[in-house]
């Protein structure tokens, strides 16, 4: 068996995990299950998925250090992408790391459509932040030594329809974690939040986070969940189950 011909550049191409904390601690080991060394699994021996996820950053962090790792042809082949901002963004106003809503549409933008990105034309899976729960959050706020709350669910939510928005008018697919997560507690459209102040703590939202904003292996496993879901929906043929090994299994393999 040989390998894929988009295998060009190496033995495996990759797939790109850029985010921040939510991303980088999918793979901390403490929390159990988390999407990074999930797909690791789902595509053992067919892609490697590389974590560049990075605590605190927020999309105007992430445009300065994108072009210093993101790999050119030359060194590796970039198959699959996902941009998973937003969470830091939607700070509320005042907090340091607060991004306003239109600098982050113009922030994922300028990711997608980085020349680094053009040069290697992954297929790019946008990521909605996912919502907050402001019971949780008044501990880890306290945690943190910053005012409390530093992130509200109402505000959170615009964020998550911009990067709709943007995933919308560049015509990249948008894996809506926002939706996933609330929809998992039986809410609906119209009505109030849950894990806002504007109702009693939801418990069901509750197991999906650690503290409000970071996730549980229960939050990791719908992130999961949704980006196989997407995977198959826009590139079946990229799905793990339609992916070959890069090098033969042993039955096959030269002796």
């Amino acid at each position: 068996m040989t390998a894929t011909s988009e295998d060009t550049a190496g033995p495996y191409a990759q797939f790109i995990l850029f985010g921040d904390s939510i991303t980088q601690m999918s793979n901390n080991q403490d929390i159990g299950f988390g999407f990074h060394p999930a797909l690791q699994e789902a595509y053992s021996r067919k892609l490697d998925i590389i974590n560049r996820g990075f605590s605190g950053y927020t999309t105007a962090h992430a445009i300065q250090v994108f072009p210093r790792f993101f790999p050119s042809p030359e060194v590796a082949s970039v198959r699959l992408m996902t941009v998973f901002f937003g969470a830091n963004d939607a700070a509320v106003p005042g907090h340091p790391q607060h991004v306003p809503l239109e600098q982050y549409k113009e922030n994922l933008k300028k990711i997608i459509q980085h020349p680094a990105t053009r040069a290697q034309g992954p297929r790019i899976l946008i990521i909605t932040p996912p919502p907050v729960n402001e019971y949780q959050l008044e501990f880890f706020d306290k945690s943190k030594d910053i005012p409390h709350p530093s992130r509200t669910a109402a505000i959170t939510k615009t964020y998550a329809q911009a990067a709709k928005e943007v995933a919308a008018a560049l015509n990249v697919p948008v894996v809506d974690i926002w939706s996933a997560l609330m929809g998992s507690t039986g809410w609906q459209e119209g009505q109030p939040l849950p894990g806002s102040r504007d109702l009693p703590n939801d418990e069901k939202l509750s197991s999906l986070f650690l503290d409000g904003l970071h996730l549980t292996p229960a939050g990791y496993r719908i992130v999961y969940d949704q980006i196989i879901q997407k995977i198959a929906d826009t590139w079946p043929d990229q799905h793990p189950d339609q992916l070959r090994f890069v090098f033969p299994s042993w039955v096959d393999a030269p002796k």
